[in-house]
């Protein structure tokens, strides 16, 4: 007999008041070990050659298409079979819509998919199915439990392709003296989803609530058993939502997916930067055109400043899609390159898009809008801003330059402003049409462009 914390999974061969790693009081729960090693050697199996697992001809590791290109593009290409892959995300961000939208594209494929809800009775998923207009042909099964027992007997009645839970928060077995959402729970309701994955080869989803300090819930545990961990993110007062993989056995971590939420769903935006810049290509005061990258996709984008006297002994910053720092250091930069005061002045940064980044490629547009606002002086939205800004008012290159020069080329912007400091087997000469301008500092990149002098 042994005993587990209930909060952060602790295990001591004795029972204690207070567990010494998370420091709460009263949380061990006795776990049998008989049941622990019964359970472990159940899900070993006899090892095997590759000429053996050739003869077999065992089928796995196939992938099959979710229905949504940029889902896809996250996952690496689509949905493994034999998976486990984790979903997570604030509360209301779209995690069910996007799951029933995925369980909807499997199943057209003739895929049989069973979405087990923990969280709402048949009656409001199927409000939720009316709203989203999904259809019903497709061999797709709803189930709705919070029991693990029955859930796995749905499992192996239906023999599903897919299975989607949503969430394993809310599921709790009937043998396990700890309550759903705990730890130990965790732990062990993922071993025994990623067995059934694995032996059953079924591709499943799990969907995984996020805390109030931004992780998923259950310290880690959940990301470290799963095969990928997809995280969905944007800001609920906006359609604009992300797609990201934090973790990805069977692809790059380094894809992105863009959706929209719309009144039947989330829609995928093919296009960002028609999305972002639409057809407008107008001169304006404190705007800003650049290329913002998120893993190896480009999309051109627009940064929006306001400078305005400050009738406040302290004036305003405001920062909306960039670290309030950032925009602090790039203030102190202009300040000491070019004389201008913002020390009088309330400063308002906006990304065009409701997007959020931290990539530094973005110090330069920030600069000329911020400037353009100052000065009241107009940029010409033909032209894109690349790069770095440094300390001393340098700029630096930035990353993935060809990419963004393509991108804005795509965008039909024939104008690049962007660092000196190339790197070596940087050629401008095989972008065509699109004139590149290269500065050394700050200073003489406002002052050639027209804001200063």
């Amino acid at each position: 007999m042994s005993y587990c914390c209930s909060n952060c999974g602790y295990s001591t061969p004795r029972w204690l008041g207070k567990c010494p790693q998370c420091g709460e009081w009263n949380s061990f729960l006795p776990v049998s070990r008989k049941e622990i090693k019964k359970e472990r050697s159940s899900s070993y199996s006899s090892p095997l050659s590759l000429a053996e697992i050739k003869e077999k001809n065992l089928q796995l590791g196939n992938r099959f298409s979710t229905g949504l290109k940029e889902v896809d593009r996250v996952l690496g290409g689509g949905v493994v079979e034999g998976s486990l892959v984790l979903l997570s995300g604030d509360p209301g961000i779209g995690k069910s819509t996007l799951l029933l939208k995925i369980a909807e594209g499997i199943a057209q494929k003739d895929k049989r998919v069973l979405y087990v809800s923990s969280e709402e009775s048949l009656y409001q998923l199927y409000l939720r199915v009316e709203r989203l207009g999904i259809d019903y042909n497709p061999p797709l099964f709803l189930l709705s439990t919070n029991s693990f027992e029955e859930a796995r007997e749905g499992i192996s009645s239906l023999q599903p392709q897919v299975v989607i839970i949503d969430s394993i928060q809310n599921l709790g077995r009937e043998d396990l003296e700890f309550l759903p959402g705990s730890v130990a729970t965790l732990r062990d309701l993922s071993s025994r989803f990623m067995e059934i994955a694995k032996k059953e080869n079924i591709a499943l989803f799990l969907v995984g609530h996020v805390t109030k300090e931004g992780t998923i819930a259950g310290p880690k545990v959940l990301e470290h058993l799963v095969d990928v961990v997809l995280y969905l993110e944007g800001n609920a007062n906006h359609p604009l939502r992300l797609l990201r993989s934090m973790k990805n056995r069977f692809g790059s971590t380094q894809e992105v997916g863009i959706l929209e939420m719309q009144e039947k769903g989330l829609v995928e935006v093919m296009d960002p930067s028609h999305y972002f810049m639409g057809e407008s290509r107008f001169t304006g005061v404190g705007t800003a055109c650049t290329v913002w990258t998120e893993g190896k996709r480009a999309m051109v984008v627009e940064i929006q400043s306001l400078v305005h006297p400050s009738y406040f002994d302290f004036p305003r910053r405001v920062s909306l899609g960039m670290d309030l720092n950032r925009l602090h250091l790039l203030l102190a930069v202009i300040e000491k390159n070019t004389r201008l005061r913002f020390s009088r002045q309330d400063v308002y940064l906006s990304m065009v898009g409701g997007i959020k980044t931290s990539e530094t490629a973005l110090d330069l547009p920030v600069c000329f809008s911020l400037v353009s606002s100052r000065l009241n002086r107009e940029i010409d939205k033909g032209t894109v801003y690349l790069g770095e800004v440094g300390l001393s008012g340098e700029i630096r290159p930035a990353p993935l330059l060809e990419q963004r020069i393509r991108e804005s080329a795509r965008m039909g912007i024939k104008r690049v402003v962007a660092s000196s400091y190339h790197p070596k087997d940087f050629s401008p000469d095989r972008f065509g049409e699109v004139t590149l301008v290269g500065y050394s500092n700050i200073k003489e990149a406002l002052e050639k462009e027209g804001l200063l002098g």
